[in-house]
């Protein structure tokens, strides 16, 4: 059979056709729905036509993936509704006059009237009124790849911030509280009976407490990012380096911060860093924490900052006065747990130490009765260094901390990061210095200490430490760098003779250096440590039930 050139063009469409390989147009309600997405993103400065459009897009993609008989890919369907619902909500928080209210809004298919859903815990949303803006996770810095934190459910992901006008009086980070959000749209007929009304219902749930939905009657799951929020805060390069040699320009952001919103049900654990560190050092940390279903929605998670090149004793006392204030505006707050690295584990140490006058006696020497009945009893030498252990502390983690003190705070290392350290001159009042000056002096120091001499092994305060014993149950974390030489071992910068303390309820050692908190044996290891706790919490519930 001779075929005309027209002919052969014509069969071989039809043959690749049923062939499967030439695609054909979308078609249905899937392409309805990205015909609504395509028209809805040109109608943004419009925002009630925008926002028809994107209710009609979600609609129809929801609709899409609950038909079989279309042929449509769910995928792609779900997808379609993901991104309806983020742009959606950020369209709405941009416009004042549209978020958390009721409107009235048009597509050229449909009258919708939009309702946003209330917050709750009981329902695990968010109070539309809490966040003062949104942001899509592609806006903001890179964060962790973890999948367990990670969820390709439904709805669309953002972060939201919640920033009040005095952030640091709740202690909040000075560019407010990121947290993660889940926006979802569920449709149902209106009440009002009029042909073509639709009621759609916003809500902004909170991923974190929970992984499903119901939408459009069937539950399913929802999409999450929980490392997202951590790319909203700004990039610390460099931070714990100046903080250490310039603490005065820190002082100001020295204290408590919580990374998310208080909630008396669950348990603080605090995290403190340590030496030329910063409070991000913790977020892998954290992330992997929050990745384990168990103990997501358990604990609350905050972290000290503080310039690391003051006295330790005073970033201890910040630390102190600032747990106090917590259960001062918040006195339903439970019992928490210290997390301390490095120079961060004596800070914490010294929460859960009744000092007595054992640390004063051992840093003044032959001057301590002379001083103590010079200093009024509210100078910054007696608060700092006479006080009781804080009841509220139920459990310690050491990692890596030099209780013994470092030798390389002796050699020339520490001698330079010491000449590079400026305390602000402020930092204890003048007349306390004129008294302070001659006994720092006849001790070796010819100016007050900082972080780094602090740790040294002939430091007067650690080997008075060393004697006081600690009130609370503690954990140790230390590194051998995979030499396996215990008692021998060192992480590289502190020996094991300085981190071993004989009381601790359990030794771990790490194949890690010195920077092993966020080594897998030691997340792995603090897990533990906060199972045993949950244990702990619910058979003294089930107790005080039974007394009752």
């Amino acid at each position: 059979m001779n075929l005309k050139p027209a002919q052969l063009v014509l069969l071989t469409g039809i043959l690749a056709v049923s062939a499967g390989c030439v695609s054909q147009p979308a078609s249905g309600p899937l392409a309805q729905a990205e015909v609504s997405l395509k028209e809805a993103r040109q109608a943004r400065s419009n925002p009630q036509i925008a926002a028809g459009d994107y209710l009609d897009a979600a609609d129809t993609a929801l609709r899409a993936n609950g038909s079989r008989s279309t042929g449509e890919e769910p995928d792609q369907a779900r997808l379609t509704y993901n991104t309806a619902c983020q742009e959606l909500a950020l369209l709405l928080q941009s416009h004042r006059d549209f978020w958390d209210r009721t409107s009235t809004v048009q597509s050229s298919h449909h009258i919708y009237h939009l309702h946003f859903a209330a917050g709750s815990h009981r329902t695990e949303t968010w109070d539309p009124a809490y966040l003062d803006f949104l942001r899509t996770p592609k806006k903001l810095r890179p964060t962790s790849s973890d999948e367990a934190l990670q969820s390709s459910g439904w709805g669309g992901v953002l972060v939201g911030v919640h920033k009040p006008a005095e952030p640091r009086k709740y202690f909040l980070p000075r560019d407010g509280l990121a947290v993660p959000v889940t926006a979802v749209v569920d449709f149902s007929q209106s009440s009002s009976q009029q042909a073509g009304v639709h009621d759609a219902t916003l809500s902004l749930y909170q991923p974190g407490e929970r992984d499903k939905v119901e939408l459009a009657k069937v539950e399913r799951p929802l999409a999450a990012d929980l490392a997202a929020p951590t790319g909203y805060y700004p990039n610390p390069l460099l931070a714990g380096l100046y903080a250490m040699m310039r603490p005065g320009s820190f002082e100001d952001r020295a204290g408590l911060y919580m990374l998310e919103p208080y909630d008396p049900d669950q348990i603080p654990v605090v995290f403190i860093h340590g030496l030329l560190s910063i409070p991000q050092m913790w977020r892998l940390t954290i992330d992997a924490i929050q990745s384990d279903p168990q103990l997501r929605g358990r604990f609350q998670f905050w972290v000290f900052a503080y310039p690391t090149g003051d006295p330790i004793i005073l970033s201890a006392l910040r630390l102190r006065e600032s747990l106090a204030r917590v259960y001062e505006l918040y006195p339903r707050t439970k019992g928490m747990i210290l997390v301390g690295h490095s120079m961060g584990g004596i800070v914490a140490r010294l929460q859960s130490t009744n000092s007595q006058r054992v640390l004063w006696d051992g840093v003044f020497g032959n001057d301590a009765d002379r001083l103590y009945a010079t200093l009024p009893a509210d100078s910054l030498a007696k608060k700092a260094l006479i006080f009781d252990s804080n009841p509220r502390v139920k459990r310690l983690v050491f990692i890596c901390v030099p209780h013994r003190g470092s030798y390389l705070a002796t050699s020339w290392v520490g001698a330079i990061g010491v000449s590079l350290i400026r305390l602000p001159s402020a930092i204890i009042g003048r007349a306390e210095q004129i008294v302070l000056a001659p006994v720092l002096k006849s001790i070796g120091y010819k100016r007050l200490p900082t972080g780094i001499n602090g740790l040294s092994p002939r430091s007067p305060l650690l080997r008075s430490l060393d004697t006081v014993p600690i009130t609370a149950p503690y954990y140790s974390i230390i590194g051998d760098r995979g030499r396996g030489d215990s008692p021998n071992s060192s992480d590289g910068v502190v020996p094991y003779w300085s981190s071993h303390l004989a009381g601790a309820q359990s030794e771990l050692i790490v194949p890690g250096p010195h920077g092993s908190f966020a080594l897998p044996q030691t997340i792995a290891e603090l897990k533990r440590i906060l199972r045993l706790d949950l244990a702990a919490s619910s058979q003294a519930s089930l107790n005080h039930a039974e007394v009752r």
